[in-house]
Order: C-alpha cells, then sequence, then structure tokens
C-alpha cells in the first residue's frame, strides 16, 4: 500500500446508510401478483425484507415456500433487481418476502469492475497483534494503522478497518485490479476466513460489494449487497504479539514482549492464497472457527476432524511407510499364515463370521489413527510434547462420544471435572493446529501455548512455556 494513498470510503458508508433505512417503494414484475405494488422495504435480520398486501383473488398464484426472481423494486429515481426473493409465509391479504441477493439496476456480475467489499461490524475487528499491518488514510478524515495488504496472484488486495463518524465499524477489501464479481468474491472471502483465523473475528452477516469503473474507487457506479454467513466471533486467535495481554503480571511477560511478533503481511499472503486455491483447507479453517464457539461437546471433536485433515492435507501426495509393518513381503507372509490358522478352526466358525475374520486380517497392516495424526508434525520438523501424545491419542473418545478421563478421576468424576478435560483437550489440538498451519505458511515464531495459559483453570498442570516456538 502506498504510504500517503488517500482510501475512498465516505460515499459508499453513505450508500450504505440510506439503502439500509426503511422505506416505501414500488414494485416492478412481469406478474400482476407483484407489479405496481407499493411496498415497505427494511432490513431483517441478515436480510431484507419486502411487505405489500395483495389481491386475494390471486393468492393460488403465490408460491409459497419458493424462491421467485425477476422481481424489481424502485426508490423515487432508483432502481433495484431483487436477485432472490423468498415467500415463506402469507398473511392475507399481506405478503412478506426475504431478498438476500440486491443489486442495482444495470449491474452484470459477468462485467469486470474495480471492486470494493464493505462489511459492517458489530465490533471493531483489532488484529495488530497478529497481522502485520499498514497504515492508511482515508476520505473519512483520518489516517490509521489498521490496515494491511494480501498479494494473491501479483494482485495487491488493501484491507482496512474503518469506522464513521457514529463510531461504527466496516471491514473493506478492495482490488487494484478489473475483474468480474465471482474472481473478486473468491479472494476476499478467502481473505475474510483468513483474518477471522488469525484475528478470532470472521466478518460475515453483509456484504456490500461496489463496482467502480475507475481505478481509485472514489465514486460507485453500481453495487451489490449479499447476505453472508454469520459472523463468528471467538475469544481465541493462534498468535498475540503482546505478552502482557496473556501473562499480565506474569514476570515472563518482559521476557517474551521482545520475542514475539504477529504473522507478517507475507506469511498473510500465503495463508490467503492457501485458502482461496484449496476449497479443503478453507473448509478446514472454517471448521477451527466454528468449533472455536461451539460447545465443549462439540469443540474437541470439530478440532479432531480439523486435524485428520490437515494431516491428510500435509502428508498429500507423498509415498510415506507410516504402517506397522515396514517390509510388504514380510506383511504378506504374516497375513497368509494368520489365514491359514483361520482355516484350520472353519468348522468352529460361522461363514458370515470368517469374512468378518478375513476383511480385518485383510486391513492388519494399515496405518493407524496416530501414526497419521504425527505424520505431518515429523515432516515439517515440529516436535511433539509428551502431553501433546497423550491427546492424539484421545481420536478414537471423541470418535465414540467418551470424554478422556485426564487426571485418571474415575468413573464418579463431576461435571466441572468432565467439562475441564473438554476443554483442556480442545485447547491442545487448537494449539497444535496452529502450530501446522502457521508452519505451512513459513511463520518462524511463537504461538499462544493455550494449555500452559489456562493450567490454573483446567488445573492441569503442565511444565511448558506459555509461547511455543513453531
Amino acid at each position: 500500500m502506498k504510504k500517503e494513498e488517500i482510501k475512498y470510503h465516505k460515499e459508499a458508508l453513505v450508500i450504505i446508510d440510506n439503502f439500509k433505512r426503511p422505506k416505501t417503494g414500488k414494485l416492478i414484475s412481469r406478474s400482476i401478483i407483484f407489479n405496481g405494488k407499493e411496498t415497505k422495504f427494511k432490513p431483517y435480520k441478515k436480510e431484507f425484507q419486502i411487505v405489500f398486501q395483495y389481491d386475494f383473488a390471486h393468492m393460488t398464484q403465490i408460491d409459497v415456500g419458493q424462491y421467485r426472481k425477476g422481481i424489481n423494486i424502485q426508490f423515487e429515481e432508483s432502481k433495484f433487481c431483487l436477485e432472490n426473493t423468498f415467500f415463506g409465509s402469507h398473511s392475507p391479504p399481506t405478503l412478506t418476502g426475504n431478498v438476500d441477493k440486491i443489486h442495482t439496476k444495470g449491474y452484470s456480475e459477468k462485467r469486470k469492475y474495480y471492486y470494493q467489499l464493505i462489511i459492517p461490524l458489530e465490533k471493531e475487528l483489532r488484529f495488530h497483534y497478529n497481522i502485520e499491518q499498514s497504515v492508511f488514510i482515508t476520505d473519512l478524515g483520518y489516517r490509521s494503522r489498521n490496515g494491511t495488504v494480501v498479494l494473491m496472484n501479483n494482485e495487491q488486495i488493501q484491507v482496512c478497518c474503518i469506522k464513521n463518524e457514529k463510531k461504527e465499524y466496516f471491514l473493506t477489501i478492495d482490488s487494484p485490479i478489473k475483474q468480474t464479481f465471482t474472481e473478486f468474491a473468491d479472494k476476499a472471502n478467502a481473505i475474510k476466513i483468513g483474518m477471522g483465523y488469525l484475528s478470532g473475528y470472521y466478518a460475515g452477516n453483509q456484504g456490500y460489494y461496489f463496482a467502480y469503473t475507475n481505478k481509485n474507487k472514489k465514486n460507485p457506479k453500481q453495487f451489490r449487497f449479499v447476505a453472508l454467513r454469520d459472523s463468528i466471533k471467538s475469544i481465541y486467535s493462534p498468535v498475540y504479539s503482546n505478552a502482557y495481554g496473556y501473562l499480565h503480571g506474569n514476570p515472563l511477560s518482559k521476557k517474551y514482549y521482545p520475542l514475539l511478533r504477529p504473522v507478517s503481511k507475507k506469511e498473510f499472503s500465503v495463508l490467503c492464497e492457501k485458502i482461496y486455491k484449496s476449497l479443503e483447507f478453507s473448509s478446514m479453517i472454517m471448521l477451527m472457527l466454528e468449533s472455536s464457539v461451539a460447545s465443549l461437546l462439540f469443540m474437541p471433536g470439530g478440532y479432531s476432524i480439523a486435524l485428520e485433515t490437515l494431516s491428510d492435507i500435509v502428508i498429500g501426495k507423498r509415498k510415506l511407510k507410516l504402517s506397522p509393518i515396514k517390509d510388504k513381503s514380510i506383511s504378506r507372509k504374516i497375513r497368509k499364515e494368520i489365514l491359514e490358522v483361520i482355516e484350520k478352526y472353519s468348522t468352529y466358525l460361522s461363514s458370515g463370521n470368517i469374512e468378518t475374520l478375513k476383511k480385518r486380517i485383510d486391513q492388519l497392516n494399515q496405518i493407524t489413527n496416530m501414526a497419521r495424526l504425527k505424520a505431518p508434525f515429523d515432516l515439517l520438523g515440529i516436535r511433539l510434547l509428551d502431553e501433546d501424545l497423550k491427546i492424539l491419542e484421545t481420536r478414537n473418545d471423541f470418535l465414540h462420544g467418551r470424554v478422556p478421563d485426564l487426571t485418571s478421576s474415575g468413573e464418579n468424576r463431576s461435571i466441572e471435572r468432565i467439562n475441564k478435560d473438554l476443554y483442556y483437550c480442545s485447547i491442545r489440538l487448537y494449539t497444535l493446529l496452529n502450530m501446522l498451519i502457521l508452519k505451512c505458511i513459513g511463520y518462524d515464531n511463537r504461538v499462544v501455548n493455550l494449555p500452559k495459559i489456562h493450567e490454573v483453570f483446567t488445573e492441569i498442570s503442565v511444565d511448558e512455556e506459555p509461547f511455543r516456538q513453531v
């Protein structure tokens, strides 16, 4: 980002503010049910609603529970296309439709524009301890460091967190390259996921895509509203460069403060590009985000699934010798001899049981789950601690709905102890996931070691550092 480059946000924010206000308009459609109807237009949760009265005689023509296309709405001189209008129910003589995509008349998502995405935030998105920042100047009248840059395919995408006079916050993402809506939206989504992972705040709910014909992106030509997936606001982030934020009055704060750093812009770019290019990788990151705000019943299971997925991604097409019996010829001999024993005692077994045993014998040298989960750490040169190995062993517990007894408290352990065991497993798995992901993007600093940070709460003491070297 150029040092003194001015970012234009003011006009777009005015458009958003005006668009979100409840108003009355007129529907335009080829269908007599909708055409010419005076309609109330208002925000509803993440979407917008249209509410109007209809002729009861046309009731049979209304497809309740269906999406309708081809409906436009006009407010004075402005016309908008309601791309998808869902009519879930009606209460005669009133009909209500929910709209999740709206664009200005004349807009085409196939045409190439200079795009800027603006997402209204529920709170400020702070990432200065998570991601390296860039300075920007906005036409809103101030200079800020709350921005960063992502380089994807030689395209310098700019990210800013801004606020207006009413102290409402917005996340903006824009590109200096002309492209179609889908091309830009896919990149912007990857950046949102990357920022959500590193900061703990995934920005969602509503997205306003402004389309410009001029590279400075000052005066929008068109815009498109899209209802996004729900925002996720987690208390967890993998890196945090301010040691005092976690250690507070602990004397170790002074030791770690000069050692820690956020993810660099280059590393953040690598992360976003991996998310952009791999649906499997992006889905894994989203699973982590969803798990971070899930209940304790689902959190460790979600992280376990994410770890298995990430293990497969890291291993890729590498042919690793992870089977218990390394020599294939020895493996075949062992299976053959076991099958001979089964055949010897076949008169004592039913045909169905024999087939079951044969199938299990065929899988005798199958890679164990533990070996598969350890492999990516070995490949990336990450040393696993004894406590890490114990948690990796709990994978089958979560698969079968069991809660690992980490303190050997026995069958009568309290609900409080069960919850603390679940939480400890969750944050240990989360820390391991972070080490793998950050190692993959070239990050060589330290991750927050949550099992150590929260050992007082979990009542599981660990002889580890509060920040672990990747």
